[in-house]
This record gives structure tokens, C-alpha cells and sequence, in this order.
């Protein structure tokens, strides 16, 4: 199989196995086999490459670096009060821990002290509806099994999602505005937006990604390792070239976020939170209406009917409690994190 200059190490796809299979379902987490993970990312950390196909999909690498110290990101990224459509807002509609206690948890990944002292591991399904597909306008929704592994040693934290069965069906959704503003907006109708394709009855089949955070002192070197098929009637239409330009996305898309120079401290984001989750449902479907109005005003300016339609159509009634705090959040956050 050519995979480059940057072929993963030996025992690597033991190490894929290990953490997506033995882990996930309750095994103690080893330090050694997990190792060739952590080599590749400190080894090839800012690259891209292919990788070996895992459940019968192909797969691609993305490293990056975060300038922000270890402590201070995990608490960005896995925090029950800090909304992940808010650090990315280009992928995630909108992500809910459903295991009871499993959200809590993981503040024991940032919590002072810090380090931890020993290997911390949180478990617990997850469910994720995304954003707005680029090319096809599919949105979709789909239960994951989620372990997260801090290991002490290495100050290491790997991230592991599996998605164990094939996602709902893709409905449509609409880009309002341009990409790097991440304003979408959502319908319940299934199928696509491109055209021709508006029929399809698409499904994600498999879903598997392994990120992993390295502390490094004040920077944390990162790589995110991807396998993915999605289509129809059995055909898989996702490319290992599609798989990479993804991850370049979300590299520049979130490195816009985190190192923002007006990005709120985590502390104020929870605060945030608190005082938002206080309110009631109509309260926050007042404070959206302005937002609401925004948006029509992108979409007309777009010329995109089928966006408007949905949005002057009472769209916040249509927004659950979770996405209406999370839309908030990140209208007070865009001002921060918008690139000029």
C-alpha cells in the first residue's frame, strides 16, 4: 500500500486496534501499545498522509499545532459547559454526551491539580449531528462510543470516536454567507442539496477518528487520524482525497478560534453558559430573534430561497434548548474569532 513519505510505524494498526476496540469497550488502556500513535504525531506533526484503510474505509492524518498550554485547551475542548459547536462551529451542529455522568467527567482531564497523577479514562456514548457538508449539503445525526485517555507520562490525551452503526439519514442544510463565518442553516427534509442528488437517502457507514493532544510547555502538538465512508445504496463516494481536505479545514478552522486574540477566557465561556442555561426557553428564543434577523438578511443578500424560506419561517421555534444556547454563545464569541 503506498502511503508516502510519512507511513505510519510498526505495530501501528495494533495500536488503532487497541485503543478503537479493547479500549473503548473497557480494557485498560497500555501505555505501549499506544505508543506508536503518539511516535507518529511527535514524529510527523505538522504533515498530512495517508493511512492504512481501518473497517473497510480509507483514512488520512492531519497534524497542527496549538499555541496554549495543555491544561488550558482541555478545558476548551472537553468541558460540559463550553458547547463544542462553539470552538467548531465548521463541523459540529451540535454534540450531547448521553451516557449519565460521562460529560462531568472530563473535567477531571483540566481540573487543578494538573497533571493528573495517574491514567485518566472517561467513557460514554456521545451523539453528534453535524454541520452543512460543502459539496452535498447533508447534514447528519449519529450515535458514537467515545473514550478519552489521558496518559501522564507522555501528557498525552487521546480522543477516540467510533461510530458503531450507520448515522440517521442525511437531511438538507444550508450555508448562509461565506465558510469561514460557519452560519448554517437547517431543514428537516432528507436528502441533499446538490443537484441531482436531492433524491439520495445517504448515510454515513463508518466514522472512526483518534485525536491526540501532546503537551509540549506552552504548546500542544496535535494530529487527528480519520477513516470515513458515506453514500448510498451500498456505493461509498468518500476519497482519501476528500478525508484530507477535510482535516486541512479543520486545522485552519480551529487554529482561527483558539488562538483569536480576543478569545474569552474558559472561565468566562462557562459563565456564559451558567447564566444562559438560567433562562427559559422563551427568553432565549427572544434573545436569538436578532440573530434570526442576521441571518435572512446573509441569505437574501445570498439569494438563497430555500435557506430564506426556512428562516422566516419562525426558524428559533424550530431550534431545541442546546442549540439555542450554543447559537448565543457564539454570537457573542464571533466578534473574537472572525477573520479580518
Amino acid at each position: 500500500m503506498a502511503l508516502g513519505p510519512h507511513a505510519p510505524p510498526p505495530d501501528f494498526e495494533r495500536a488503532v486496534e487497541h485503543l478503537c476496540r479493547e479500549v473503548l469497550h473497557g480494557y485498560d488502556p497500555d501505555p505501549a501499545r499506544i505508543a506508536p500513535i503518539i511516535a507518529h504525531v511527535r514524529a510527523h506533526g505538522d504533515t498530512s498522509g495517508a493511512l492504512p484503510r481501518y473497517s473497510d474505509a480509507p483514512g488520512a492524518y492531519q497534524g497542527f499545532a496549538i499555541d496554549m498550554p495543555m491544561q488550558r485547551l482541555l478545558r476548551y475542548l472537553y468541558n460540559p459547559e463550553i458547547p463544542q459547536e462553539l470552538i467548531k462551529p465548521f463541523s459540529i451542529r451540535s454534540s450531547v454526551w448521553t451516557t449519565q455522568g460521562s460529560a462531568g467527567q472530563q473535567r477531571r482531564l483540566w481540573a487543578d491539580p494538573w497533571p493528573p497523577a495517574g491514567t485518566e479514562v472517561v467513557r460514554g456514548e456521545q451523539y453528534d449531528r453535524t454541520t452543512a457538508d460543502l459539496s452535498t449539503g447533508g447534514c447528519y445525526g449519529m450515535q458514537l462510543k467515545r473514550v478519552l485517555v489521558f496518559l501522564p507520562d507522555d501528557k498525552a490525551l487521546l480522543s477516540v470516536s467510533v461510530q458503531p452503526g450507520p448515522s440517521e439519514v442525511g437531511t438538507r442544510g444550508y450555508l448562509v454567507g461565506r465558510d469561514q463565518d460557519s452560519r448554517y442553516v437547517y431543514s428537516d427534509e432528507e436528502g441533499l442539496t446538490k443537484t441531482g442528488l436531492g433524491w439520495v437517502s445517504s448515510r454515513i457507514q463508518t466514522n472512526v477518528s483518534i485525536g491526540v493532544y501532546l503537551g509540549e510547555g506552552r504548546v500542544v502538538r496535535s494530529g487527528v487520524f480519520q477513516w470515513m465512508r458515506a453514500g448510498w445504496s451500498g456505493l461509498s463516494v468518500i476519497k482519501e482525497s476528500h478525508i484530507k481536505a477535510s482535516l486541512v479545514r479543520y486545522r485552519e478552522r480551529i487554529g482561527v478560534i483558539l488562538h483569536a486574540p480576543g478569545l474569552p477566557a474558559p472561565e468566562d465561556l462557562e459563565a456564559l453558559f451558567r447564566a444562559l442555561d438560567a433562562k427559559s426557553d422563551e427568553e432565549l428564543r427572544r434573545e436569538a430573534q436578532p440573530i434570526v434577523a442576521e441571518y435572512i438578511e446573509a441569505a437574501a443578500r445570498d439569494r438563497n430561497r430555500a435557506a430564506l424560506k426556512i428562516l422566516k419561517d419562525d426558524y428559533a421555534r424550530r431550534l431545541d434548548r442546546a442549540e439555542l444556547i450554543g447559537l448565543l454563545m457564539r454570537d457573542r464569541l464571533e466578534d473574537s474569532v472572525r477573520p479580518q
